[in-house]
């Protein structure tokens, strides 16, 4: 528990486990860098907002970030205000348009939000994933409550849709805020093996983005992998009725 008036932060190389409830009416933080995440994983249930300071890289050529919020309850609108400086904006210093976006597998295409569409914008979806980007890569807060339950995210085959332009690919995220076992080479439940049979038979893989345009794959054959707190990636669907993947 933390009172009203404390305060308690969780370094970028640290982590909690809380065997127990979670209860915050304080301040409750959570930091990270490039290469280093704090977690915070909660084994009964949790009440009151977090805020995780997730490192997020900057906009450039191939250089987007694939994240997706860490918290329940995140307004996409209140985060592009709270974070207006280092967020950047998608068209430079004054830009309508803000360096968050969504990824649209009916049409391959990519729509960031502008001033006008944040406002209705609603909520961060948990477990979707969203292109973000800094103007020089840096933390960018997202506040809301911790899900202490599994999850599940929609996927789909649009491969047909739209005379083709459609793609089978779907942008997914880590929702909660601690890491995730990716594969059967870590112990216990594991992403890879859980979601297996829902994936594309021919692209049964996770798709982890590089930040340079390339892009490195994970499945069951890989060594041990953990996804980080807010990690997007992508997956691809064979179902054009739609399907849906698991975080446990």
């Amino acid at each position: 528990t933390i009172s009203a008036g404390k305060s308690f932060t969780v370094e970028k190389t640290s982590s909690v486990t809380v065997t127990g409830n979670f209860s915050n009416s304080g301040t409750f933080t959570l930091n990270s860098d490039s290469n280093e995440f704090s977690s915070i994983i909660v084994q009964g249930s949790s009440s009151g907002d977090i805020t995780y300071n997730r490192y997020v890289n900057a906009v450039g050529t191939d250089e987007w970030d694939l994240i997706g919020s860490p918290v329940t309850g995140q307004d996409i609108n209140t985060f592009a205000s709270t974070n207006s400086t280092p967020l950047a904006t998608a068209g430079g210093a004054g830009s309508d348009q803000y360096a968050i976006g969504v990824y649209d597998n009916s049409n391959d295409s990519w729509v960031n939000y502008n001033t006008s569409s944040l406002a209705t914008a609603g909520d961060f979806d948990l477990g979707k994933g969203y292109q973000i980007g800094t103007d020089s890569g840096a933390t960018l807060a997202f506040t809301g409550t911790i899900a202490t339950t599994d999850q599940t995210v929609a996927i789909i085959d649009n491969d047909a849709a739209n005379s083709g332009s459609g793609r089978i690919w779907n942008l997914i995220a880590n929702p909660f805020p601690s890491y995730l076992n990716a594969n059967s080479a870590t112990s216990g439940t594991n992403f890879m093996t859980t979601n297996v049979t829902n994936l594309h038979t021919s692209f049964a893989y996770i798709y982890g983005y590089d930040g340079d345009g390339t892009w490195t794959l994970y499945n069951n054959t890989s060594s041990a992998t953990y996804i980080a707190p807010g990690q997007a990636f992508f997956v691809a669907s064979d179902d054009s009725g739609g399907n849906t993947v698991t975080f446990s």
